[in-house]
């Protein structure tokens, strides 16, 4: 079976390299450093998962999140949002704007593999 393929869009570099390390070898792990470039690597490639932070200079992961979820290829790829914020408002945005969940800054390597897993299981992935 094919490793799943998990888009990880976050403007800061350890967030990135962090969660690059936790799930690189379990599966395949692109990188994007902004929204604009999440969205053109997302449609570039046949992503099961995407990994979001909330909170990016230019496009925001609001925006990224509502450009992904208008576009045919990546409708259906699972969302879900990393974020530092604590703002129930927000949380609940990002799930009226589409994403499956959300998970807190700073990260925890178990709980992070363990939402990933959970989701990639229920949704089944984009490219199976």
């Amino acid at each position: 079976m094919a490793k799943k393929t998990i888009l990880i869009i976050d403007d800061d570099v350890v967030i990135r390299q962090a969660v690059y390390n936790i799930l690189y070898g379990q599966y395949n792990v692109l990188m994007a450093k902004n929204g604009y470039e999440g969205v053109e690597t997302a449609l570039q490639y046949n992503v099961d998962l995407i990994l979001l932070d909330i909170l990016m200079p230019g496009m925001n992961g609001f925006s990224a999140l509502t450009l992904l979820k208008n576009e045919e290829k990546t409708r259906n790829v699972p969302v879900m949002m990393l974020t530092s914020v604590r703002d129930t408002k927000k949380v609940i945005r990002a799930k009226q704007d589409g994403a499956v969940g959300y998970i807190l800054k700073p990260l925890k390597p178990k709980e992070l593999v363990r939402r990933v897993e959970a989701i990639l299981e229920s949704s089944g992935g984009s490219s199976t």
